[in-house]
């Protein structure tokens, strides 16, 4: 087995007890920047998600509804409240134990969600990633289109991307270590040569088993509250 030299990480359910774009609505919803049906329709598309039948464009349109003429700089700002609001409350103090583990034993660390950029960089910044991957999202004329730019940093397009990235140093994907939760992940995982199963979902879990892939298991409690 090749040595490990880049461990990448997904974001929601991952390094923290949260949904982004489920909690990216509530902040809008809060905020009067949508109605509050949108928090049933979120939920409607993460159950999609999570059972691995997600209608990618539809939920890209919906998800990105908020950012649809505004700039880059005004969303920079929405996306550093909702994260201090809403997510760094839910960090789970393992994965900042393990982050902080593989940097002290000077290993590259990243993050690789199908989470927007927008809404994982503050994120990506509290845990000090090496790299922060993710979906691009298109600006025209200074502001946002709701459309996508590039790959989208889902399913499959967490493997194109993340390939992209080991290249640019030198190595290939059996060098490189991916976290992840979701069924969505599963085709990364057994892309890289070190898988690892977090905090699984059933069919995530039933598949670690199958191909007897670790699995952590992030407990919540020990959030990390102050600066």
């Amino acid at each position: 087995m090749s040595e490990v030299k880049l461990h990448l990480f997904d974001m929601d359910h991952t390094l923290m007890d949260n949904d982004s774009d489920l909690s990216w609505k509530t902040y809008a919803v809060q905020r009067k920047l949508a109605s509050p049906e949108a928090l049933q329709q979120a939920e409607a598309y993460f159950e999609q998600y999570s059972e691995g039948r997600l209608d990618i464009d539809a939920f890209i349109r919906f998800q990105l509804q908020e950012f649809v003429g505004n700039t880059p700089e005004t969303m920079r700002r929405m996306s550093q409240e909702h994260f201090t609001e809403l997510a760094r409350p839910k960090i789970y103090a393992d994965a900042v134990a393990l982050v902080r583990s593989l940097r002290q034993n000077g290993k590259l660390v990243g993050l690789l969600t199908a989470t927007n950029l927008v809404l994982a960089k503050p994120l990506a910044d509290f845990f000090g990633f090496d790299y922060v991957l993710g979906t691009n999202l298109e600006v025209r004329d200074g502001k946002y289109t709701g459309g996508i730019a590039g790959t989208y940093a889902g399913g499959a397009g967490k493997v194109v991307i993340a390939r992209e990235c080991a290249a640019t140093l030198g190595l290939d994907l059996a060098e490189v270590a991916y976290y992840g939760d979701s069924i969505n992940d599963r085709f990364i995982l057994e892309a890289v040569g070190a898988p690892t199963a977090v905090n699984p979902s059933k069919q995530l879990s039933a598949l670690a088993e199958q191909y007897r892939w670790p699995v952590l298991d992030f407990g919540p409690g020990g959030y990390v509250l102050q600066p």
